[in-house]
């Protein structure tokens, strides 16, 4: 079996191309553009870098978030679109369930694997998971709020246990891991492109049957779109200047 594998969750993003459990190919993208101006190019580059065809794809995997927005929609519907065209299934997969993969796979001996990206705002998509012999069972859903917060949420579950942190908010809260885990706690703020990751799970899954048609994608955005939340504020200062005037007649 063939999997092409996408992932836009992070902000460089990556694509795979895995078959029968043997990576053909691996391309990084440029973060300095965003994933609607590198898409379908980058699948295209990795594709002839791997000399495969895309009529020879049986699979297609795509990260389903959380992340940017935007990212995770432009990497959604750019599968949609290969999978309404070669007429194939997708396995969406959590962003966090492939850095929680990832770190499973590089650290040993810890009890928690704690996927801790960046979420913008000062605040992290995060999600907890143990380890397991069948793989890294989860814990807590994804969420998206301050670190000290999500660490204060997950107190009962950590109090006692070793944890490993990986993604790329682990830089900006090191001094606050440190402090509150001390030597409990390993942390990985480089992390390697994840599509690889997200083929091997896309392949497990695949195996249990957890494929979907394209129009059933569910994007795990955690928080709602900025614009949506713009949109609201806007709405709010129209009602409160709206009823100023009214409030100022009804005063004495």
């Amino acid at each position: 079996m063939t999997i092409l594998a996408l992932e836009t969750g992070t902000r460089a993003g990556s694509a795979a191309l895995l078959r029968d459990g043997e990576l053909l190919a691996a391309i990084e993208g440029d973060s300095d553009r965003t994933h609607g101006e590198r898409l379908p190019a980058d699948l295209l580059r990795l594709l002839a870098a791997a000399r495969v065809d895309l009529a020879e794809v049986d699979l297609l995997a795509v990260s389903s978030g959380p992340g940017s927005f935007t990212s995770v929609r432009v990497g959604v519907a750019t599968i949609q679109a290969l999978a309404l065209v070669r007429e194939c299934p997708v396995v969406p997969v959590s962003t966090l369930d492939a850095v929680a993969r990832e770190l499973s796979t590089a650290t040993a001996g810890t009890d928690l694997l704690a996927s801790w990206m960046d979420g913008q705002r000062g605040e992290v998509f995060a999600a907890l998971y143990a380890r397991a012999t069948d793989g890294e069972r989860p814990l807590v859903p994804p969420v998206a709020g301050a670190p000290d917060r999500v660490l204060e949420s997950w107190t009962d579950l950590l109090a006692g246990r070793t944890i490993a942190f990986a993604g790329d908010a682990v830089a900006s809260s090191r001094g606050l891991l440190d402090a509150r885990f001390g030597s409990r706690a390993t942390l990985s703020d480089r992390l390697p492109p994840l599509a690889p990751v997200l083929a091997l799970l896309a392949a497990e899954r695949a195996g249990r049957g957890e494929t979907v048609t394209p129009h059933a994608i569910q994007p795990v955005y955690v928080r709602r779109p900025d614009a949506e939340v713009a949109r609201d504020r806007a709405r709010q200062r129209v009602r409160d200047l709206a009823s100023a005037p009214r409030a100022a007649k009804r005063s004495p």
